[in-house]
């Protein structure tokens, strides 16, 4: 009880920091702090290095323009992880996914305590499907893991195809992008939750890595295409990206949008409205510049909204602001970039190492 106390007391320190920006308190001031509002809090997912255990979570207050960086460090005393993949917020906890480390680790949202962890083989993201069932997808077992969530025990496994990676609910069903792990793949997955059986399998474009359902219930997949087995962008064995739409009523492909053959597609977030698409375009597949689409238009933007590369995107669901995660290798600490929803400059700060993506909390 007193080593939790002393956490949330720790991260509530953090937060005030963040928030009003840290002074020394004189001896007649009470002692309390301000907790960050909850639509404020922003969290960057910094992997590490690779066999270092340094991937950490940052907390990043819009209002006061203020980061705090490795707060789970901070608050818990050890280090996260080795190579941190995701983070995802289901009924009040975060699930974050250590994929090295072999771990989904599970921390309290309202102070970043640590208070279980679920082993898994390699864990790349999470999605909740009820009160007390999770979904894990796992490359080492081309297959979605069934997670108790009152428990933290893996309990089932369902097939997927090769390197599941990113959900979606949608109903009872949930929607796999296989990207392929170590190979390709050009399939979605879907899954009853009421059986966790699978009901089907969609066939889209080469190697699906992010999925997205807009505000009239459509799902949007993006697919990155391939540099090919010489890994050298830009060569004749590359295969372009595609952006595809499918009916989740009938499991069928509404559309496809191909891209050149030196397209390759990360990243595919969408707003708060749920209608403007946003993805990171570039040559080597892990890299992009940040295009802009709304999901009513008929043809790819050819112009990108912030000329620069990413390794991560998010947008935020209120404000409609981009933020960028910059990470120029894995041995150095990376930055994020923030901009309005024009593309305009309105900060950066400093990341940990190998910064890959968003939570907005």
């Amino acid at each position: 009880m007193k080593r939790n106390i002393l956490f949330t007391a720790t991260l509530l320190f953090i937060a005030a920091c963040v928030i009003s920006g840290c002074k020394k308190k004189d001896d007649d001031e009470p002692n309390t702090v301000t907790p960050p509002e909850k639509d404020d809090a922003i969290y960057i997912i910094n992997e590490g290095t690779f066999g270092q255990g340094n991937g950490s979570i940052d907390f990043y207050s819009a209002k006061a323009d203020s980061i705090s960086n490795d707060i789970y460090g901070m608050v818990n005393g050890f280090p996260l992880g080795d190579v941190v993949q995701s983070m995802t917020v289901f009924n009040g906890k975060g699930y974050i996914c250590i994929n090295n480390s072999q771990k989904v680790e599970v921390v309290n949202m309202a102070d970043f305590v640590s208070v279980g962890s679920s082993t898994c083989n390699g864990p790349r993201y999470f999605l909740g499907v009820s009160n007390d069932r999770g979904y894990v997808s796992d490359w080492s077992v081309n297959g979605i893991l069934v997670m108790d969530l009152v428990t933290n025990a893996v309990i089932d496994t369902i097939p997927t195809g090769a390197g599941p990676e990113q959900m979606v609910m949608t109903g009872t069903k949930v929607y796999v992008t296989n990207v392929g792990g170590w190979g390709n793949d050009s399939t979605v997955t879907v899954i009853n939750t009421t059986t966790s059986s699978v009901i089907t399998t969609i066939q889209v474009g080469l190697n699906p890595n992010s999925i997205k359902a807009d505000a009239t219930g459509k799902l949007w997949v993006l697919c990155g295409g391939t540099i090919g087995p010489d890994f050298t962008p830009s060569t004749a064995d590359d295969r372009g990206g595609s952006l595809v739409r499918i009916n989740p009523t009938t499991n069928t492909v509404e559309q496809t949008f191909s891209m050149n053959a030196a397209d390759h597609t990360i990243k595919l977030a969408i707003d708060g409205s749920g209608t403007n698409l946003y993805y990171l375009k570039g040559t080597d597949g892990y890299n992009g510049k940040i295009h802009k689409m709304n999901v009513n238009d008929n043809a790819l933007p050819t112009i990108p909204m912030v000329n620069k590369d990413f390794y991560g995107l998010g947008i935020g669901p209120k404000t409609g602001d981009l933020y960028g995660a910059f990470a120029p290798d894995f041995s150095q600490a990376g930055t994020m970039f923030r901009y309005t929803s024009s593309g305009d400059t309105i900060s950066n700060k400093t990341a940990g190492v190998g910064p890959n993506g968003f939570v907005f909390y």
